[in-house]
């Protein structure tokens, strides 16, 4: 059953002097990029918080005998209110942040990075294809997380007054599934972020930016 942590955010730093050298403006870029995406995390926990409600709900009508599961309107009613509510929540984040991605000009990035001495441009580069893994990561967590949804609903439509219990055993394996490969997305995705995040005051640093 899926139950997910928030994404790991982008870090923000603030550089305590401004000037118009290659270095500056890959910082503008980035921050504002950061920035942009930061605007997400807040979708993305109250998706979070829907998530934990719908596994401990999805749980308790599973773990009910034949007859409560006949009973459960309640809770079907619920799922389904739920299962729509992290979609809508799942849409507005997936906005927001590609919008944010798209503000990310890899080609004039690359170009200025070019110009930096050796230790720096190695650094730079190595910031951009962790970004460029970022996208990917949150791009798959995205297709895993409405495969998620799908199988819950699947799972849902066997909840009813005459339930078959071996199609929700299958389709429960099947949710368990997707799940995992959800959560792996997930792992992914905010492994890189930290990564992304480690390193971009240590490139800054090496480009000489004052970073407070």
């Amino acid at each position: 059953m899926f139950l997910a942590s928030s994404l790991t955010g982008l870090s923000i730093l603030l550089l305590s002097a401004c000037s118009t050298d290659p270095a500056s403006s890959i910082y503008d870029q980035l921050e504002k990029q950061a920035q942009l995406e930061q605007k997400a995390e807040t979708i993305a926990e109250q998706r979070t918080r829907q998530d934990e409600v719908s596994v401990n709900t999805y749980q308790a009508v599973l773990e009910a005998g034949a007859d409560d599961i006949k009973r459960a309107q309640n809770e079907r009613d619920e799922l389904t209110d739920l299962n729509q509510k992290r979609v809508d929540l799942l849409k507005q984040e997936q906005k927001i942040r590609s919008r944010a991605f798209e503000e990310f000009d890899r080609q004039e990035l690359t170009d200025e990075i070019a110009t930096l001495p050796a230790d720096a441009k190695k650094d730079g580069t190595a910031l951009l294809d962790i970004f460029d893994q970022r996208k990917k990561a949150f791009n798959t967590f995205l297709k895993r997380y409405e495969a998620v949804i799908t199988s819950e609903k699947k799972v849902l439509s066997y909840l009813t007054e005459k339930p078959n219990f071996v199609k929700i055993d299958e389709a429960t394996a099947d949710l368990n599934q997707t799940s995992r490969q959800a959560t792996d997305a997930l792992k992914t995705f905010n492994q890189l972020t930290v990564r992304y995040n480690e390193l971009k005051p240590a490139f800054y640093e090496k480009v000489g930016l004052n970073i407070k």
